[in-house]
């Protein structure tokens, strides 16, 4: 049992795996700028922002593990993604240092989205970042190098793909990430050694382009497939049979983000 810090825990990840880390037995702090709508009595929950030093420290005094989601989700303008996507990751890697914490930093698919997805099988490709938003998930996984070489800090970088209750597109089929899935990454960003771990947020999928390993060599060991659920998503979309369902193929891992408009919300 551990205790654990959740920025942005009002966000839709934070509010599916609550009850999972609950149910697991972990206590849990809750930060976010309005009150989560999955907290319950017995955690502690803080209204602040995660650009605030002084209550990011406060709130991660105490904790085993910083589970850092707070920041815009998708694409905006350049001076939104500095002010808020790269100052909270370094609050909150300055926050987790200061309390002795691991830290596990939401990054994103969207730093490697000009990868094409049939190179991406080995390894951990290089920063491709395809947008504003993919490039603050650059520069917070660089952080991440910085703070682990300068501290000796514990820190996991997780290129989040498509996370949902269930695969939400054709596309998913690959990329799907599930909130138990998210859970054990975040169980096993707990005992991560010293560095900072680069791996995939996904879900054990057969159709998957990318690699496991990274996140096995941290004890991350996803369970759920997204074939389970490709008759009900091609009766979602319509379609006749789950062969209809596009395979990714070469496209972009970033998908759509490589060709919307630089720095427009999506």
């Amino acid at each position: 049992m551990a205790n654990i810090l959740i920025t942005g825990a009002a966000g839709s990840i934070g509010t599916a795996v609550l009850p999972l880390l609950r149910d697991a037995g972990h206590r849990l702090r809750l930060l976010d700028v309005v009150q989560p709508s999955g907290a319950v009595e017995a955690d502690d929950v803080r209204i602040a922002s995660a650009t605030d030093l002084a209550a990011m420290r406060d709130a991660a005094t105490g904790t085993d593990l910083v589970v850092h989601l707070a920041s815009f989700a998708s694409e905006r303008g350049w001076r939104d993604v500095v002010d808020v996507n790269v100052e909270s990751a370094r609050v909150a890697l300055d926050a987790a240092r200061d309390a002795g914490a691991a830290i596990l930093l939401a990054s994103s698919v969207h730093a490697a989205g000009f990868v094409p997805s049939d190179e991406a099988g080995e390894g951990m490709p290089r920063a491709r970042p395809d947008t504003y938003y993919g490039f603050s998930k650059v520069v917070a996984e660089a952080l991440g190098d910085l703070y682990a070489d300068r501290f000796g800090m514990r820190i996991v970088s997780a290129r989040i793909m498509t996370f949902g209750a269930t695969p939400p597109t054709a596309r998913a089929r690959s990329t799907w990430l599930s909130p138990g899935d998210f859970a054990r990454l975040i169980e096993a960003s707990l005992s991560a050694p010293p560095g900072n771990h680069v791996v995939w947020g996904v879900s054990a999928n057969a159709r998957r382009t990318v690699s496991l390993e990274p996140g096995r060599a941290i004890g991350f060991e996803p369970q759920d497939d997204a074939e389970a659920h490709v008759a009900e998503l091609a009766e979602r979309l319509g379609l006749s049979s789950p062969d209809e369902l596009r395979p990714v193929g070469s496209d972009p891992l970033g998908g759509v983000f490589t060709t919307a408009p630089l720095g427009e919300p999506m």
